[in-house]
C-alpha cells in the first residue's frame, strides 16, 4: 500500500467552500466534546439528587452510547442518500431536543432524552470523521487528529463549565445554552449544498456476501475491536474519575472538576501532539506506545488511594488514549480506501457498543463489589488487549512511504 494510497481520502472530493465546512466541523466538535463528556462531573450532582447506585449510574452511559449505536447503525444507510451535512444536521437537531430536557423529571425520564443526543452523535460522529477524509488536506492523519483536538477542547473545558453552572446558575442554562449552539449548526449544515453520495440509479446493492468479500482480505475484526474497546474505556475512565475522587479522603467540591480535567486536557495535549509525533514515529508506535502508557494510568487509577494517585492515573490514562481514535479513523480509510463510507457502520457501530457495554459493566461490577475501583480493573484489561490488535489492524506500509507521509503532516 503505497502513501498516494493513504492520502487517496483527502482527495477525492475537494470543495469550494473547504475553509468554511473545517470551520463548522471543528467548532461542532468542541460541542460535541463539551456535551459527550459533561456527563462524567455531572453524575455526582446526579447521585446526591437522586440517590443513583453505581448501577444506575453506568445505566446513564448506556443509555447515552447504545443510542450512539442505534445512530451509527443507520449512518451508512443515510450518507449515500442524504450526504454528510443533511445526516450531520439531523444529528445536531437530537443533539439539541436531549440537552433541551437533560435533568428534567425522574432520573430515568432524563437517561432517555441523554439517549436521544447519544443518538445524535452516533450520527455526526462517524459522518464528520468520515466527511474529514474528504476536504482538502495535505495529510489525513494530521487532519483527523487536528479535528478531535477541537473534540478535547470541549472534553477538558466540560468540568469546569459543569462546575461553574452548578455553582452560580443551573444545570439548565448550561444544556439549554447547548441545545441552542446544536440547533444554530443543525441550520447551518441543512442549508449546504452537498447532496447525496449516490443517486438512486447508481446506488448499489450490497448483499452480505459483497460486505464479506469486501471486509475478508482486511484484519477488520481486530480493527473493529480497537473500536469497541478503545470508546469503552476513553468513557468509562473519563466519565468516572469524577465519581472515584469524590469518595476519598481529601476530597473538596471546589476539585471536583479536576480528575475528568486531568484525563481529557492531556488528552487534548496528547492530540494536539499527534501531527508532530508523526513526524518521528510511525503510526503502529504511537498506537502501542499510547496502549502503554494507558494501561499503566488505568492501573493507577484503579488502585488509587489518594486523589494525587488518581490525577496522575488520569492524566496518563488520557495522554495514551490521545492517538488511539484518530489513528485508527486513518486506518480505515487507508485499508478500505472509498468503501470505508459504507463500510463504517460496523466500525463505528463496534465504537457504539463498547461505549455503551463497557461503562455499564464496570457499573455492575462496582455495585455488586461495593467498590467503584474493582470495576476499573475492566478497562485496565481492556487496554492489555488491545496492543496486539493494534499489531495486526496496522495497514502495512512501507517505511520510505510512511516517511513521506510524515513529513506532510504539518504542512
Amino acid at each position: 500500500m503505497t502513501d498516494h494510497t493513504l492520502a487517496q481520502p483527502s482527495q477525492t472530493a475537494a470543495v469550494p467552500d473547504a475553509r468554511l465546512e473545517w470551520a463548522y466541523l471543528h467548532v461542532g466538535f468542541v460541542l460535541i466534546g463539551i456535551s459527550m463528556t459533561m456527563l462524567g462531573p455531572v453524575l455526582p450532582y446526579f447521585t446526591h439528587r437522586w440517590n443513583l447506585t453505581d448501577g444506575q449510574v453506568g445505566l446513564f452511559f448506556f443509555t447515552q452510547y447504545f443510542g450512539s449505536f442505534l445512530g451509527t447503525l443507520v449512518t451508512s444507510w443515510l450518507l449515500p442518500r442524504l450526504g454528510f451535512s443533511k445526516v450531520i444536521s439531523a444529528g445536531y437537531f437530537c443533539f439539541a431536543l436531549g440537552l433541551a430536557s437533560l435533568g428534567l423529571g425522574p432520573w430515568f425520564f432524563s437517561a432517555v432524552f441523554v439517549a436521544i443526543y447519544g443518538t445524535g452523535y452516533g450520527l455526526v460522529n462517524p459522518s464528520i470523521n468520515l466527511r474529514a477524509t474528504h476536504l482538502p488536506s495535505s495529510n489525513v492523519a494530521g487532519a483527523v487528529s487536528l479535528l478531535n483536538f477541537s473534540w478535547g477542547i470541549g472534553a477538558v473545558s466540560s468540568p469546569f463549565l459543569v462546575a461553574f453552572f452548578l455553582g452560580h446558575l443551573s444545570l439548565r442554562w448550561l444544556s439549554g445554552s447547548l441545545a441552542v449552539c446544536f440547533l444554530t449548526l443543525a441550520l447551518a449544515h441543512f442549508v449546504q449544498n452537498a447532496g447525496p453520495i449516490d443517486s438512486p440509479e447508481t446506488r448499489p446493492k450490497r448483499s452480505l456476501a459483497v460486505w464479506r468479500v469486501t471486509l475478508q482480505p482486511a484484519p477488520w475484526i481486530s480493527l473493529a475491536l480497537l473500536f469497541f474497546l478503545y470508546v469503552g474505556i476513553e468513557i468509562s475512565v473519563g466519565g468516572l474519575v469524577a465519581l472515584d475522587e469524590t469518595r476519598m479522603v481529601g476530597f473538596n467540591a471546589a476539585s471536583m472538576a479536576a480528575a475528568p480535567a486531568f484525563f481529557y486536557g492531556f488528552l487534548l495535549l496528547g492530540r494536539f501532539l499527534v501531527p508532530i509525533a508523526l513526524k518521528y514515529f510511525s503510526q503502529r508506535s504511537l498506537s502501542v506506545g499510547g496502549l502503554v502508557l494507558t494501561t499503566a494510568g488505568v492501573a493507577l487509577v484503579a488502585f488509587a488511594q489518594t486523589p494525587m494517585v488518581l490525577h496522575a492515573g488520569a492524566l496518563l490514562a488520557g495522554f495514551g488514549c490521545a492517538p488511539q481514535y484518530p489513528i485508527y479513523i486513518t486506518w480505515l480509510a487507508a485499508i478500505f480506501k472509498d468503501d470505508a463510507t459504507w463500510l463504517a457502520a460496523v466500525f463505528f457501530g463496534a465504537a457504539g457498543i463498547g461505549s455503551s457495554l463497557i461503562p455499564w459493566l464496570v457499573g455492575v461490577v462496582a455495585s455488586e463489589a461495593h467498590s467503584l475501583r474493582f470495576g476499573f480493573l475492566l478497562p485496565l484489561g481492556s487496554a492489555l488487549l488491545m496492543i496486539p490488535f493494534a499489531l495486526r489492524a496496522c495497514p502495512k506500509v512501507g517505511s520510505a512511504q510512511i516517511a513521506s507521509d510524515q513529513a506532510g503532516s504539518l504542512e
